[in-house]
């Protein structure tokens, strides 16, 4: 299915031309209708700056059409005309404004649209691969405050500033440039900053460093994010590709593509993920069954659908299957996806069948997206199925994606590009380097270090023969002598005292108190709009992309004439001087000026050549372009590329690489978010197939300019909105597997045939919200907001509504990751996270606020949306952002779990039709479930008492932590004072740990020590992977190794007992013993447990297994004090004496003491009172696994709780255990608690003390749920709701019932199936371990 001159002489012929012909563009001649086409790239001054008083030349600049998009265009002329046009005013009409507004009022300091900044001077060309760039430093004087230029907006690379002089003002000079390096270090940090850009026109370009200029930028508007699609769409007018009919004419004749028609047979393998009934087939059953379903996938005719028996075998939907069909089939293939739905995995899913059905590398697909997250997200799924992937531009953020850019792939390839390419390159930058030593000449003729020759005066016609024959009769007399560091020779003797050394210019930039916060130069945009890479065309020698590099060439005069009294060429003295034959007989009192006069004239004489060799650099640095873009379409080739990813805005920048490359297949992810000229420009002449994946009732593209969002010119539709308002041909996704039922019902208005997967339908998947009766709720109020500095919305009182009920959820066990805010203003951000870090700062940083724009395509288990706006309860009522239903959508539609908003409900339905329309609905939702706080009140149910309390005021939360008002213990366990038992002890810990060591943490941390002999790091260890380890030993017993404990005591490292028994990182343990008789991967307790629940229950990737396993360390050291060390030596009689008495192999009673403490990832803390446990071999033979070993080892396997559950108290617990088949015993020794439970003194009963080491243990086997109920004796309990297992994780156990000694409990509701529906929420189907 390719082409095969792709592979010949013509091919290669035609990529080069392809690339030659975008770099160097070649407009055509204007032409009666259709002027657009002749337009230049950049603005022109009159673009800028018109003649306000001539109405002829306003109508022209200001000539736009209206975009008739609820109806097919009549030419496709009309239609890329208005789509130009409508670009070309998005990126320039606000610099005009801002440049007619500084006209009128030159000293008008910075406002919320402009920029103003003077006092600019040249200070020299950088000489890049990118052409030359102009320096300048510059005053920011007019803002009145201090930038921060490392986080700010202004300056950005690619935005458009417009430059005159000082003394014009606009008036009559206005000079383009573009922005080209923001260049912080030994740039934008100096004092005056300075900046680099390139100028519009090179015949603008200033070359005297004293001609002071002013620049002008604006806020909004930016020009980078047009400028490459108005090419594009100029490109296009002369392309003609099979997607015209439906773009221009809305044909809905729904046609396959025209490689799919000539060749329908498709691999469609990928979409089998599963068998049904598979868990009762042998593996030689289930290969076979395998081979039997996808053998006739493997040449598959897709023109004709899918056979429907298929939907049994996939994980996809119906409406899924549907989507691939159209995806790899129709010439234009439109696929909208409610929230939740699957849109990215859809597309993947696709993707794969397109590159299984070719050759690899034989057509590269191009996948695009608004944003470079969404880009990455895609490509991530795609590298991680296998696939060749490079990433087209330098601004990715995502570590695994940069191994994937142009520039890496270049380095990693072996040179693959032809020898033509390779000699163009030599040639190119030979060139290059000769014009800029040509520059470089001609700057120290105007710039010399010291003096200017006299010989340049001459040949450029400044000075007369015989003025130089003069100067040159003085050599014969002895030279003056010179004072160091002067210059020398005969202007310098000619100049004497006149001669003086040039100052710096003393151009300091104010020291301002205040600073601009940085919202002030992006209110209302969008993050990703300002997003766009710097041309990383030449980026071959550099070690960072982004990083110009170049030789500098600095404009300055060093040595000059002394002029006090400002003399010029204008003045009377200054012209009869210059008219002396001799230039001895100038008057010296006057040669300083004659000679500023020369300086000056030379400069003007040399400012054209200057220009000349600037122009010629511009054009060499084409030609590299060209050479780059070709050697990158061969390097692609080679490499068997087979999927390029870049931005929309990317497809018009890298065009002409990418139309080199001839590709059929485009796909643009988030494509309602587009701007429909990002698209449009994008249509390279081999395009066969245009894929549209997106959602046009979530967010639409920005717009800049007010007005031009608006009718008549609509700038915020989108061409996916567009053709699916036209009724073409499109599906839609229905079946979503995001949030819980009730949640979803809130979308519904808006999304009617939205279902529900299954998935989202299981308790377990979708866990209720800890200490929440409801999973969601509208709290309403009528808290006025305020205005901030920015002109940006916030409310105080609901800012601090929301931090507290974020807190109340961490206070509950909700993780800091699991919450996310929302909000439509970054004022109200900036409000929510001061207030958490004023109030919060016990639960560590918390980054997850977001403004809704910056949120789409992100979920959260738990999203709070703060919306702002209220004006009391009788208004005036104004709704702003929140009657755009598109932003709506996304704000109600990113909670998995729960998702409870705050807000006045009365501005919303009176404010607008529009508010009204989108808020009413919701409103009635949640009326409907009856979960509207019209009251201004907030339920809370506290998990230990059940009291529901209602919260009405921020003030409410003073007396209610974490629950209710009843009152909680008065102690912690640990014995320090507390306000809830929920909250982490502060108290200084000073344990002694099992090094020897005291531990230096408070009391609520986990105990920790740097030492070798507490964390089991030394130097000569080699860490196995559990993975491995559990192969080798062959148990039989899945665990989770990260809760094993890792460590064992001092005594047990010496007593023999153990070989290389020390833990690893993994919680593994080391044995070079082989398979027979080892243990690794098991610990021994020796006391408390403190255990890092950090990574416990946590949802885990590939990517970060092994790091989250690392982090999960256990350590045993509450009771190691100075009396039991001292006991020591007797314990180990004892325990040699007890293990003679067992040596017939019957299991020995097993007892331990030691204070259960628990930390969970919120910092949480909970620390049981000491407990001494007893257990006598109940299980029957078979459970156990015996070991040819002398040392055997006890485990009780542990499942977590539910939260509804009913919580068990100590001493229910205790009793439990003992009337338990099991016999274990469990007690409290007076000496650690003050109330004892069981038995105060185990040494009465001739066992060994709670100090005792046990090295003989038995393994207890994994038991069903029942069997483990049955031995503990542990009540079964059908109280509360569900809760999912990732919110209950192990270690929780111990704080919900004061005791470390617990029975299996798995939870027999879990089917096979839901582990790979939602593997995160059934951790427990395998038990985990905790050894004692």
């Amino acid at each position: 299915m390719t082409d095969s001159d792709n592979h010949g002489v013509a091919g290669i012929q035609h990529e080069f031309e392809t690339i030659k012909h975008h770099v160097n563009f070649e407009l055509p001649p204007p032409k009666l209708g259709q002027e657009w086409r002749s337009y230049p790239e950049l603005p022109t001054s009159r673009d800028l700056n018109p003649d306000w008083n001539d109405p002829q030349q306003l109508a022209q600049i200001r000539y736009l059409l209206p975009n008739t998009w609820q109806e097919p265009w009549k030419s496709k002329n009309t239609y890329l005309e208005t789509h130009y046009r409508l670009q070309r005013e998005e990126g320039i009409t606000m610099l005009r404004h801002s440049i007619k507004k500084f006209k009128e009022d030159p000293a008008m300091m910075d406002d919320p649209e402009t920029c103003i900044y003077t006092k600019v001077f040249v200070r020299g060309y950088l000489m890049t691969r990118l052409g030359p760039m102009c320096q300048v430093q510059f005053s920011t004087e007019r803002s009145g405050k201090k930038i921060r230029w490392i986080q700010t907006r202004r300056l950005t690379v690619g935005t458009l500033v417009a430059i005159s002089t000082a003394s014009d003002c606009f008036k009559t000079i206005c000079m383009p440039a573009i922005i080209s390096e923001h260049r912080i270090r030994d740039g934008l940090d100096q004092n005056p900053p300075t900046i680099h850009f390139q100028w519009a026109n090179l015949d603008d370009a200033i070359m005297d460093p004293n001609q002071e200029l002013v620049m002008i930028e604006t806020r909004s508007g930016y020009f980078e994010a047009v400028r490459h699609s108005m090419v594009g769409l100029q490109h296009v007018a002369d392309t003609e590709t099979p997607l015209d009919k439906y773009l221009v004419q809305a044909d809905k004749s729904d046609l396959p593509a025209k490689y799919v028609e000539q060749s329908p047979q498709m691999d469609i393998r990928s979409l089998i993920h599963h068998v049904p009934d598979s868990s009762t087939m042998t593996t030689s059953e289930l290969n076979a069954k395998m081979t039997e379903i996808s053998e006739p996938l493997r040449h598959y005719s897709v023109l004709d659908g899918f056979d429907h028996r298929l939907s049994q075998y996939t994980n996809l939907d119906n409406s899924q299957l549907s989507a691939v069909h159209r995806i790899l089939t129709k010439e234009l293939a439109i696929v909208q996806g409610p929230p939740g739905t699957g849109k990215t995995f859809t597309s993947v899913q696709a993707l794969q069948i397109l590159l299984e059905s070719q050759d690899r590398g034989s057509n590269v697909i191009i996948v695009a997206a608004q944003t470079n997250h969404a880009v990455d997200q895609i490509l991530i799924q795609l590298i991680n199925a296998g696939y060749n992937v490079v990433r087209l531009g330098g601004r990715t953020q995502n570590e695994d994606i940069k191994r994937y850019t142009m520039y890496n792939l270049q380095r990693r390839a072996a040179p693959s590009w032809s020898q033509r390419a390779d000699r163009d390159y030599k040639t190119f930058e030979s060139a290059r380097k000769k014009n800029i030593a040509t520059l470089e000449r001609a700057i120290d003729d105007v710039f010399p270090d010291d003096l200017i020759d006299p010989d340049t005066l001459r040949s450029a016609g400044i000075i007369s023969a015989s003025q130089l024959e003069s100067l040159q009769a003085q050599q014969a007399w002895a030279p003056t002598p010179s004072l160091p560091g002067r210059p020398i020779g005969l202007l310098a003797e000619w100049l004497g005292n006149q001669l003086v050394e040039v100052k710096p210019l003393d151009e300091k930039d104010p020291d301002f108190e205040v600073v601009e916060d940085n919202d002030s130069l992006d209110l209302d945009l969008d993050v990703e709009d300002y997003d766009i890479e710097l041309d990383d065309c030449i980026v071959d020698e550099d070690d960072k992309a982004g990083r110009i590099d170049g030789k500098f060439l600095p404009i300055k005069h060093l040595w000059t004439g002394a002029n006090p009294q400002q003399y010029t060429e204008k003045d009377l003295v200054v012209r009869r001087e210059l008219r002396k034959s001799n230039l001895w007989d100038i008057d010296p009192k006057y040669r300083g000026a004659v000679y500023q006069h020369w300086q000056k004239q030379l400069l003007l004489l040399y400012r054209q050549n200057f220009r000349h060799i600037l122009g010629d650099n511009a054009r060499i640095a084409k030609n590299l372009k060209i050479n780059k873009w070709y050697k990158d379409a061969k390097c692609i080739k080679s490499q068997r590329i087979e999927i390029i990813g870049c931005t929309t805005t990317g497809l018009c920048k890298y065009r002409g690489l990418l139309a080199s490359l001839r590709p059929r297949t485009m796909l643009i992810e988030e494509a309602a978010e587009t701007r429909e000229a990002n698209i449009l420009s994008a249509l390279y002449s081999s395009l066969q197939q245009l894929i549209l994946v997106g959602d046009h009732q979530q967010l639409a593209p920005h717009c800049d300019t007010p007005g031009l969002g608006e009718e008549p010119y609509y700038m915020r539709v989108s061409m996916f909105e567009r053709l699916v308002n036209l009724k073409m041909p499109f599906t839609v996704l229905n079946m979503q597997r995001r949030m819980i039922p009730s949640l979803r019902e809130v979308l519904n208005p808006f999304y009617p045939s939205l279902q529900d997967h299954p998935v989202v339908t299981k308790s377990d998947a979708r866990p209720p919200v800890p200490g929440m009766a409801v999973p969601s709720f509208f709290f309403h109020h009528t808290w006025a907001e305020g205005l901030d500095e920015n002109l940006s919305r916030y409310n105080i009182l609901e800012a601090e509504m929301i931090v507290h009920f974020m807190e109340y959820l961490l206070m509950n066990g909700v993780k800091l990751s699991q919450i996310t805010i929302l909000t439509f203003y970054r004022g109200q951000k900036k409000k929510i996270l001061a207030q958490i870090k004023s109030k919060m700062k016990q639960w560590g940083p918390f980054g997850n606020v977001f403004t809704v724009d910056s949120y789409q395509g992100e979920e959260n288990d738990i999203v709070i949306l703060s919306l702002v706006r209220s004006n009391g309860p009788n208004g005036p009522h104004k709704a702003g952002f929140l009657q755009d239903e598109n932003r709506g959508v996304v704000s109600i539609s990113r909670a998995r779990r729960g998702f409870y908003i705050f807000g006045n409900m009365i501005n919303l339905a009176c404010a607008s039709n529009a508010s009204w329309n989108m808020w009413g609905k919701i409103q009635q939702v949640f009326e409907r479930q009856d979960r509207f706080g019209g009251d201004t009140r907030l339920p809370i149910t506290c998990q230990n008492h059940r009291k529901t309390t209602w919260m009405s005021h921020p003030e409410d939360w003073v007396n209610c932590h974490g629950g209710c008002d009843e009152k909680c213990p008065d102690k912690l366990s640990c014995g320090h004072a507390v306000t809830h038992d929920k909250l982490i002890c502060r108290e200084p810990c000073e344990r002694m740990l099992s090094c020897g060591h005291r531990c230096q943490q408070f009391c609520g941390e986990n105990c920790t020590c740097s030492c070798a002999g507490f964390t089991g790091a030394y130097s000569h260890d080699e860490f196995v992977s559990a993975d491995a380890t559990r192969r080798q030993n062959g148990f039989g017993v899945e665990h989770d190794t990260s809760h094993a404990a890792p460590f064992i005591t001092q005594d047990q490292r010496h007593t023999g007992h153990i070989a290389d028994g020390r833990g690893s990182r993994r919680g593994l343990g080391r044995s070079n013993r082989g398979a027979q008789g080892s243990r690794s991967g098991f610990g021994y307790n020796s006391g408390s447990s403190r255990i890092h629940t950090q990574s416990l229950g946590r949802p885990t990737s590939s990517v970060h297994l092994d790091e989250e396993r690392s982090h999960a360390w256990v350590t045993f050291d509450a009771r190691l004090d100075d009396e039991h060390r001292r006991r020591e030596a007797w314990e180990q009689t004892d325990l040699m004496e007890e293990l003679n008495n067992h040596s017939d192999g019957t299991a020995m009673a097993i007892h331990d003491t030691f204070r259960p403490v628990t930390l969970n990832d919120n910092g949480m803390r909970n620390v049981g009172d000491s407990i001494t446990a007893r257990a006598t071999p109940s299980p029957e033979k078979d459970d156990l696994l015996i070991f040819d070993d002398a040392v055997e080892t006890v485990a009780l396997a542990v499942h977590p709780l539910s939260l509804g559950a009913d919580i068990v108290s100590s001493d229910d617990l205790i009793d439990a255990v003992n009337e338990g088949e099991s016999g274990s015993v469990i007690s409290t020794p007076r000496k650690h608690s003050p109330s004892a439970l069981g038995d105060p003194d185990p040494l009465q009963h001739g066992l060994a003390p709670s100090t005792t080491l046990l090295t003989r243990m038995r393994l207890i086997g994994v038991e069903s749920d029942q069997q483990s109920r049955s031995r503990a004796g542990l009540p079964t309990t059908d109280h509360g709701p569900a809760v999912s297992q990732t919110d209950n994780k192990e270690w929780d156990l111990a704080s919900r019932v004061d005791t470390a000694s617990i029975a299996n409990a798995t939870d027999a509701d879990n089917e096979p199936g839901d582990e790979e529906a939602n593997p995160e929420a059934n951790r427990g189907v395998y038990d985990d371990l905790i050894l004692l």
